[in-house]
């Protein structure tokens, strides 16, 4: 069995063994790497070379030397022609290519969607702070402009308006920076997935499959959290009744975003809503429909359902059984 990139060639036992036979499990030099493709058995074999040769990866199953052909739904692994026999034989599988096919469709569409929705947050959070900050410069003219009126009697007062003004503007720009930071970097670990899941497209099935199944991971810890409504502010001229400087002046007016960064209740949950719809499956002993989100996945014998505990405690199986699908609840 091929061990690492700087073995050496297991045919002519001279060369660097720099090829790695993803078929036949073994280390070829440069030249016997030819040779073995001019054979015609041979000839539709592939290669990885180089940091691609993993020794504790194999493309063949370790029992029988032969290829994945199958994924097994109920044990979470993939499966050569002849243990899908001997060990899986009762259990749910899938083809491998369709399998992982699958689910890399499904994570693409996933990060396209936080891609989306983390874009349109911080565009949002762009247009509100434009806007709260439109409403700072007009709320400080306005009362710049009223206190220049009364001249130096009521400086004193203006600039105590123009400082609470400001001093609230810091912090909701702060808390603003903060969300942009936030959402951005979610955009972008979307963006670097796309371009991962990209660069994965020529890796064999079996290699693909594990390394779909770890961005995945990584895709399912991120919750994108909702853009809480804007910061605001505003200012409500009045005419004064009397002589006092209070009377002189208008009312501030601050309305303060929620807690930005906190993740409430409703927010636990962001996945796109069509990625969550609800199927229906009857139990192939007794009949009893029962409804779940899980998606339906292809059986060896072409039908869908899944394997899953029936809910009716009447019927004879009492452990894990097939459901088959109905359609969406």
């Amino acid at each position: 069995m091929a061990q690492s990139a700087a073995s050496t060639c297991e045919i002519c036992t001279g060369g660097p063994g720099e090829h790695y036979c993803q078929q036949c499990d073994q280390l070829f030099c440069g030249s016997c790497k030819l040779s073995h493709l001019r054979t015609k058995s041979c000839k539709n074999h592939t290669f990885v070379s180089g940091r691609d040769i993993n020794q504790e990866e194999t493309l063949l199953c370790m029992d029988h030397k032969e290829s994945f052909l199958f994924y097994c739904q109920d044990c979470d692994t993939p499966v050569c022609r002849i243990c899908s026999v001997e060990k899986h034989s009762r259990h749910l599988m899938t083809d491998l290519t369709k399998s992982t096919k699958k689910l890399r469709s499904e994570l693409a569409k996933d990060i396209e969607l936080k891609e989306t929705t983390s874009r349109q947050n911080v565009n949002t959070i762009e247009k509100y702070t434009k806007a709260y900050r439109e409403e700072v410069k007009a709320v400080i003219k306005t009362i710049t402009e009223e206190g220049n009126s009364w001249k130096k009697l009521i400086d004193k007062k203006v600039e105590g308006f123009v400082k609470l003004v400001q001093d609230e503007e810091q912090k909701a720009l702060h808390n603003m920076s903060a969300l942009i930071k936030v959402h951005r970097k979610d955009f972008e670990n979307c963006q670097q997935w796309q371009k991962n899941i990209k660069e994965m497209e020529s890796i064999a099935d079996v290699l693909l499959l594990k390394k779909l199944k770890k961005l995945k991971v990584d895709v399912d810890n991120i919750e994108l959290q909702q853009v809480p409504e804007r910061s605001s502010v505003s200012y409500r001229n009045k005419k004064p009744l009397g002589t006092e400087i209070d009377s002189l002046f208008g009312e501030l007016q601050f309305k303060e975003g929620k807690a930005l960064l906190a993740k409430t209740e409703n927010q636990q949950n962001t996945r796109p809503q069509k990625l969550q719809k609800i199927y229906k499956y009857a139990c192939h002993w007794c009949g009893n429909e029962q409804v779940v989100t899980n998606e339906p996945i292809e059986s060896r014998n072409g039908s869908q359902g899944l394997m899953m505990v029936c809910t009716n405690s009447n019927c004879w199986s009492d452990k894990s059984c097939f459901h088959t699908f109905i359609g969406e609840a």
